[in-house]
């Protein structure tokens, strides 16, 4: 079990719910377009999201099945506000691994942007 704060924990349900709609919209794209960057973005966003995912502690991840509708979001825009929202608590109330997903974000950001 990690030492994450409730804070951390909360906002790592909302960076995988957020992560969950971009994944799924760039993935629905991907599938229409079968364009290997929009192909590239989705597989970045499932990685990112199912990192998050195996930092959350169990007793937080029924919150997960809380999911917004992904039709029609723009995947980098939620995937920007993601790591926008990882800096909303110190890094080091989050569990180890918090910034391979917020580098990960980033770069994955800046590359389809």
């Amino acid at each position: 079990m990690s030492d994450t704060t409730p804070d951390a924990d909360r906002v790592l349900v909302h960076m995988h719910q957020l992560l969950w709609q971009a994944g799924t919209e760039a993935d629905r794209r991907a599938h229409q377009s079968r364009d290997l960057d929009t192909v590239a973005l989705a597989n970045n966003l499932t990685y990112a999201r199912d990192q998050v995912f195996h930092l959350l502690p169990e007793s937080y991840r029924d919150a997960l099945l809380d999911r917004p509708d992904p039709d029609g979001a723009d995947p980098v825009e939620l995937a920007r506000r993601a790591e926008e929202l990882s800096r909303t608590a110190p890094v080091h109330h989050f569990p180890p691994g918090i910034v391979s997903v917020v580098d990960l974000l980033i770069e994955t950001v800046g590359e389809f942007s």
